[in-house]
């Protein structure tokens, strides 16, 4: 087995890799991962349910071509402008080395680890524009004088692990002030936690050199069925679908993204929730003696002693946590993310924390 970059997923290791023991999941408190606390849209569910068999056992359509008509629909961006994949992760290493390959490119620090994984396989050299706790804010016009030394941008928006996010507004001046060919990736796999109106969507029409990346899996509770998609300039929609493979996306899959896509309003009042649920842990950190960094996501950062420390002792109980060491090469030991839990998970978490 080759390298890979460090990610969450060791509660499966209570569960069982061959997943042949599944109810043991009820015992797991899986917040090493960022998946959804929440479950998909009862439409989606609904669908996936009615027609169940013949979605597992049917070809889907070759290139997810109406599924890509409702992201245009529901996210207001040409048709021309998007293109799919199983999954937010197939596209960023179909693209990433494509538009940054060989390139310096600035990478938050610290930001989500593939990027840095990726780029590091590819020839570029890493540009990193450090960020200072508790806040882990940056600033738009030093990121934009930073940049301009370099030659392309990754920015994770929100960031993972932070959780902090730059406004819409914030993100047009940072495009609207780099060279038209200065490569721009915004992924956005957090960004709908942070309400409507919110994505660098939009902006591409006006910004080829701007490429937006959307994962369905966190906020759409869809991480097991695997749909991604970009927005992006149409000429480089048409040069890259050719290597997406056909039938990429599953029918089963396609499906209930296009029913959550349609479910706003189901959406917004997990959103909601997600806040809610987000400031009680938020609070039980706090009080419990732990520097936070105040997250827009549905995850914390916050610091420790002994991440390892806590990590291990957490695990002890079932509850799986994130020691942040591999998302930045200043952290030594010293940084836990949690992901956001509704009940009873959320109660086992306030419990442990309060013990420390």
């Amino acid at each position: 087995m080759g390298e890979f970059a460090v990610h969450g997923g060791d509660f499966f290791g209570a569960i069982g890799i061959r997943l042949d023991e599944l109810e043991k999941r009820h015992d797991v408190v899986n917040a090493d991962v960022l998946d959804a606390w929440y479950g998909p849209s009862p439409r989606a569910l609904s669908a996936v349910r009615e027609h169940l068999d013949w979605l597992i056992r049917t070809s889907p359509p070759t290139h997810a071509e109406g599924l890509r008509q409702v992201v245009a629909e529901c996210r207001s961006v040409s048709e021309a402008e998007v293109l799919l994949g199983p999954g937010s992760s197939h596209l960023i290493f179909l693209l990433i080395p494509r538009l940054f390959g060989g390139k310096r490119v600035v990478l938050l620090d610290p930001t989500y680890g593939e990027y840095a994984h990726l780029l590091g396989q590819h020839g570029a050299t890493i540009e990193r524009f450090d960020l200072n706790g508790p806040e882990f804010r940056p600033s738009v016009p030093d990121l934009i004088e930073f940049c301009q030394q370099h030659e392309g941008l990754i920015l994770v928006n929100p960031n993972s692990p932070t959780g902090v996010a730059l406004t819409l507004a914030e993100v047009q001046t940072l495009v609207s002030s780099l060279p038209t060919n200065y490569p721009i990736w915004i992924d956005e796999t957090y960004i709908d936690y942070c309400g409507e109106g919110q994505s660098a969507e939009p902006l591409v029409q006006a910004h080829p050199n701007l490429v937006v990346c959307k994962s369905m899996s966190k906020f759409y509770a869809l991480s097991g069925l695997r749909v991604g998609y970009v927005v992006a300039a149409p000429d480089l929609v048409r040069t890259v679908e050719p290597e997406i493979a056909p039938w990429s996306v599953g029918l089963l899959a396609q499906l209930a993204a296009a029913e959550a896509l349609r479910d706003t309003e189901y959406y917004e009042a997990r959103r909601a929730e997600t806040a809610t649920l987000r400031a009680e842990l938020e609070a039980t950190l706090t009080e419990a003696g732990f520097e936070i960094t105040p997250s827009t996501a549905n995850f914390i950062m916050f610091r420790v002693e002994s991440a390892e420390a806590m990590v291990a002792e957490a695990e002890k109980r079932n509850i799986f946590l994130r020691n942040c060491d591999s998302l930045s090469p200043r952290f030594k030991d010293d940084y836990v993310r949690v992901a956001v839990k509704g009940e009873p998970f959320l109660g086992r978490l306030k419990l442990f924390f309060s013990s420390r």
